[in-house]
Formats: C-alpha cells, sequence, structure tokens
C-alpha cells in the first residue's frame, strides 16, 4: 500500500508539473506573439512603404547612403526599419510668393507671383542629396526672386506696372535658367499683382487714361478726315458732270427738248391751254389742268 500511494503521489506530481509546464510555455508564447504583433504594428509603417499617385520616392540606407540609382515608383515596397523613404511629390505644383523689389529708380514695388514647377523625376534621386525635401523653400523661392530683381530692376515703375516690353518673359528666362541646374523644371513664372505706392499708381493710371483718349482723339480725326475726303470726291464728281453735261446742252438742243415736251404734254389727256409762241425764246406756254 505504501508503494502504492508513492506511485500515486509521483504520478500527480509529474501531472502538476507538467501542468505548471504548459502555462508556462502558453504564457510564454502569447507574450512572444503580443511583443511580435506591437513590434509589427510598430514597425508597419517604416517597413511597408506606400508611394501614391504622383509621387516618387528616394531611398536612404542607414549602411550606404542615399540610393541614387533606383527612383522609387507607385505602389507598396518593403524597405528594412533602418532605412528611410522619402517622398516627392512630381506632379506640376503651383506655389504663390510676395516679394519686395527696387526699380531702376530706387523706388519699391511689391509682386504676387505665381510659379508653377516640378521636381525633375529622372534627377530626383541626386535632388535629394543636394537639396532635401525642403527644396522649394532653398531653390524655387529664392531663384525666382533674384530673376524678379534682376528684371525689375531693369524697368521703371510704370514699365513694371503695365509689363511692358517682354517683361514676364524675362522673369521666365531668368528663372528657368537657375533652376534647372538644380534638378528642377519651372513650367511658368505669372506676375498675378503689381503694388506700387498710391501716388505712383495714381499718376500712372492717370497717364493711362489720358493717352487712351488721346486715342481715342485721333481716331475721331482720322473719321472725319476721310469723310472730308469723301465729301471732296463727290464735289469733284458732281463738277465734272455738270461740266460734261453743260457741254452737250446748246440752245437748239434746248429748243427742240422744250417743243418734244409741249407735244407730248398737248397730246395727254390733262386739261390744259396751250398758247403759242409766248414762252422764253417762243415756246410755247402750257396753262391749265392741275395748279
Amino acid at each position: 500500500m505504501a508503494d502504492l500511494d508513492d506511485d500515486l503521489d509521483d504520478d500527480g506530481g509529474n501531472i502538476n508539473g507538467r501542468r505548471r509546464n504548459g502555462f508556462v510555455d502558453g504564457t510564454v508564447a502569447v507574450l512572444m506573439s503580443l511583443a511580435l504583433l506591437m513590434a509589427v504594428i510598430l514597425l508597419w509603417s517604416r517597413v511597408v512603404i506606400s508611394v501614391k499617385s504622383g509621387e516618387a520616392g528616394v531611398l536612404y540606407s542607414f549602411f550606404t547612403g542615399t540610393d541614387r540609382g533606383n527612383i522609387y515608383g507607385e505602389g507598396v515596397h518593403l524597405i528594412w526599419p533602418w532605412n528611410d523613404m522619402h517622398i516627392y511629390d512630381v506632379r506640376l505644383q503651383t506655389r504663390e510668393q510676395e516679394y519686395n523689389l527696387l526699380t531702376n529708380g530706387g523706388l519699391s514695388v511689391k509682386l504676387k507671383v505665381a510659379i508653377r514647377f516640378q521636381p525633375d523625376i529622372r534627377m530626383l534621386p541626386l535632388l535629394h542629396v543636394a537639396v532635401g525635401p525642403e527644396y522649394v523653400e532653398k531653390v524655387v523661392f529664392p531663384e525666382t526672386e533674384a530673376a524678379l530683381r534682376r528684371a525689375v530692376g531693369q524697368y521703371g515703375p510704370e514699365e513694371v506696372y503695365t509689363s511692358h516690353r517682354g517683361f514676364l518673359e524675362t522673369v521666365v528666362i531668368g528663372s528657368l535658367s537657375k533652376m534647372e541646374n538644380r534638378y528642377i523644371i519651372v513650367d511658368d513664372v505669372l506676375v498675378k499683382a503689381v503694388d506700387l505706392p498710391t501716388t505712383v499708381r495714381d499718376a500712372i493710371e492717370h497717364k493711362l487714361a489720358l493717352h487712351e483718349e488721346e486715342k481715342a482723339y485721333q481716331y475721331r480725326l482720322a473719321i472725319e478726315g476721310k469723310e472730308a475726303e469723301r465729301k471732296r470726291i463727290e464735289a469733284q464728281g458732281i463738277q465734272s458732270y455738270q461740266q460734261i453735261v453743260s457741254k452737250s446742252l446748246t440752245p437748239d438742243l434746248l429748243r427742240w427738248q422744250g417743243v418734244q415736251a409741249t407735244r407730248e404734254l398737248a397730246t395727254s389727256n390733262n386739261a390744259k391751254t396751250v398758247v403759242i409762241g409766248a414762252g422764253k425764246d417762243g415756246l410755247p406756254l402750257i396753262l391749265g389742268g392741275d395748279r
């Protein structure tokens, strides 16, 4: 009996031991699963990279630096958690900026400018190495200001205000020549507003209004001159006609036409009185009929 009790005690101990070991193993497995899940959650955004439409990525490796040979396009990319993926918007973008500049006379003028640009996707890794994601503030705005400053400094306030002499074209060309060397494509630079001191702006607008009035007067004078020319030509035509007709109207011809007219009146059905030889040059007088 004693041996049986000992065996039972040993079996119970083994069972309890296995239960304790199984509980410990299960707890460890759960903890490891939770730790793995937390690691996946924490590292998901660093491992699984989504590049959206209109974007491109540049990979920076912790060990080798920027990957200059590859550009990561749209889609999902898997990277090591110790690396970084820098996402760039490669679509055509428009940004507005205000600049205070000086004209050739030293007058301050404020320009509101819209810049349309995009990074050169072929050179995106080089752009990332040379400038970085803040290329708009580091390159686009400063280079545009430099081009504008050079252009505005060549003109007076009125020319800047009215955008004469290819002013916008000068700005665009100056901007393009600088930014292409920085891996950025500038599509256009548009001056949206020009703000001058009030007195200068009023003087320019008054001058422009007078210029338009002068053009209107010149147009009216041109019309009146053409009308006078038309009347002169008409008068010359009438004079020439009268001269030609007067040469053909002899007294005998006029007398003969008077006889023909008298004959037609005498044979008409209207009541009349014909006095022969009572008119000028012996032509008959026609009396009676309707007054």
